[in-house]
């Protein structure tokens, strides 16, 4: 039996709940972590063990201690790499998770019939980078009224934002002007879609939000990066595993507020609902032929927990220095920078990170764009 221990770091509420000008109250990345152990005694001991050489109390870390102490986070992390570890890492642009969002559920929708395929990826990609560079916070605000109120009314009003953003950008910024127009295009074409859906269809806007029988209030839960972090790091470990998961078992760090709603995640992961094709994107595998137990247990009750969690603040909080341009400790800019050369798209091993194509790293000496 393997666990994959799981923790997040980053998190502020869900998508609609995003601070001053989608700031998301300094919290602008998110960062969820699955450790895979097998022998837990053994990593128990290893844990201490670092423990005691950086000085770091004994119980649960603590994010204000984390902080404090990047180099007990970076040994962690170097640990874990070097015993090859199942890891598996997400980091979340959550202003970019929101304009992917748009893409794969308002623009790009499963019902335009578009097959998956590399080419539409890329397509997705360049969406997502168009709208991360250049949607205002009306644009975000309009696609996030149509989930929170499904109707005719706020669909529309989310696809006359986009129109105006793709006509606005054409005229003012000339390196743009091309991509704004092929923009224009996608919009249209989902429009149109709508219009044709109208005459034949019952709630025909449900077509272009996020499927809100997943979550436990309207469409909220589908703007939690949290959920779909997770459910992109099952169908990361159902890759990994080849599909065996029947001795795999999957632990959250408890949380009444997202233990159901992970639950129904999780569920949905393992049928065939389309969503989950446009959610996990490469690396990852979604078609589960066995499904691993989900269970939840407090952090200061098992060691892998809590590497999760050093390795999801870690994460987190690597990004976020970067962003704004805070010095970065040495030791975690190493241990980072190994983690993302050392993963492997073929097994989903390693860190995925959710950002615009400009400022994902892939290297050492790479400088942020």
């Amino acid at each position: 039996m393997t666990t994959i221990y799981i923790d997040e770091s980053g998190h502020s509420g869900d998508m609609v709940d995003s601070g001053t000008g989608y700031d998301f109250k300094r919290q602008p990345y998110f960062a969820l972590a699955g450790v895979g152990l097998q022998d837990e005694e053994e990593w128990d001991e290893r844990l201490q063990a670092l423990r005691d050489r950086h000085r770091i109390p004994s119980g649960e870390p603590g994010a204000r201690s984390l902080a404090s102490r990047p180099e007990f986070s970076a040994a962690v992390i170097h640990a874990l790499l070097d015993r090859r570890a199942p890891l598996f890492v997400e980091l979340v642009d959550k202003r970019y998770f929101i304009c992917s969002c748009i893409t794969s559920f308002q623009l790009l929708p499963s019902c335009l019939g578009y097959p998956e395929s590399m080419r539409l990826d890329f397509l997705r990609n360049a969406v997502s980078d168009f709208l991360h560079a250049h949607a205002d916070a009306q644009v975000l605000d309009s696609f996030v009224a149509s989930c929170l109120t499904p109707e005719a009314g706020t669909l529309h009003a989310s696809f006359a934002s986009l129109r105006e953003l793709a006509t606005q950008t054409a005229e003012e910024e000339e390196a743009a002007a091309q991509v704004a127009k092929g923009f224009g295009r996608i919009v249209e074409a989902a429009n149109t879609e709508y219009h044709a859906l109208s005459g034949a269809q019952h709630q025909p806007w449900l077509e272009f939000l996020p499927p809100p029988e997943l979550n436990t209030s309207s469409t909220q839960a589908w703007t939690l990066p949290n959920l779909t972090s997770f459910m992109r790091i099952y169908a990361r470990i159902d890759l990994y595993y080849r599909h065996c998961l029947a001795d795999v078992r999957l632990v959250h760090d408890q949380n009444f507020e997202v233990q159901r709603i992970l639950g129904q995640g999780k569920a949905v992961a393992e049928g065939p609902d389309r969503a989950l094709e446009l959610l996990c994107t490469p690396p990852s595998d979604h078609r589960f032929e066995e499904v691993a137990a989900l269970d939840f247990r407090q952090s200061h009750e098992a060691a892998g927990v809590q590497m999760a969690e050093v390795v999801a603040g870690a994460t987190m909080r690597f990004f976020r220095d970067l962003h704004t341009g805070t010095g970065v400790c040495p030791a975690l800019r190493e241990a980072m920078m190994r983690l993302i050369s050392e993963g492997d798209e073929r097994t989903g091993y390693g860190l995925k990170q959710v950002v615009p194509t400009r400022q994902v790293r892939i290297g050492a000496e790479e400088a942020w764009a």
